[in-house]
């Protein structure tokens, strides 16, 4: 569960920049707003995974699609194929046979409270991000950095800072936990869609 919890803040994140924002800062709330004129994005991801207990690196590569509407859906192809799609309503797990696995929203209050709040950035509340994280915004909509801490524990209990870098898209994310490990998710090769492919949506169904 603390996986599923982990990925479902990692969506929220990509999908930060993705919904409109009216936050203080006039240079985030520009690059937010540029970014978010596209209803889908796609592109592909690295994510590099710091154990630090036992000094492993783990890495895995694919492809991710930020749905508006739909939500947020990584293809992972590399070491082996998998995919997990973060909805409002939970989370869609397929294995490379095609078996699927649905986490609804409401069978852990902490993974519901973070579905919610990214729905909430899907809709482009602003209030609940700025409810929720402290925000720290360095740089120009050219060149930008934002740093994130949890404000309740629950989160904070599994994610203790977020940091996010980017240009015209969002480029990196690096999500620390309170232990020490970190996962960090770099982006690459970002192109823009006004609607899903009916493949693509087939990733978000839970049937």
């Amino acid at each position: 569960m603390k996986k599923m919890i982990i990925a479902c803040v990692a969506g929220l994140l990509a999908a930060l920049c993705f919904a409109q924002q009216n936050t203080k800062n006039a240079a985030f709330n520009d690059v937010c707003v540029s970014i978010s004129a596209h209803k889908v994005t796609k592109g592909s991801f690295t994510q590099t995974k710091l154990i630090k207990k036992i000094s492993r690196e783990i890495k895995s590569s694919g492809t991710f699609i930020v749905s508006v509407d739909d939500g947020v859906l990584w293809n992972t192809q590399k070491p082996f194929a998998s995919s997990m799609a973060i909805t409002k309503n939970g989370i869609v797990q397929t294995a490379a046979n095609g078996k699927k696995s649905v986490v609804s929203a409401g069978s852990n209050a902490t993974f519901e409270q973070v579905s919610s709040l990214m729905t909430s950035l899907f809709n482009g509340d602003a209030g609940e991000l700025e409810k929720n994280f402290e925000i720290e915004f360095i740089g120009s909509t050219a060149n930008w950095n934002v740093n994130l801490v949890p404000r309740d524990a629950s989160i904070k209990s599994f994610i203790a800072q977020i940091e996010m870098a980017g240009r015209a898209t969002i480029d990196s994310m690096t999500l620390h936990e309170p232990s020490g490990d970190f996962t960090k998710y770099e982006f690459a090769n970002q192109s823009f869609a006004d609607s899903l492919t009916e493949s693509e949506k087939a990733g978000f169904n839970a049937q």
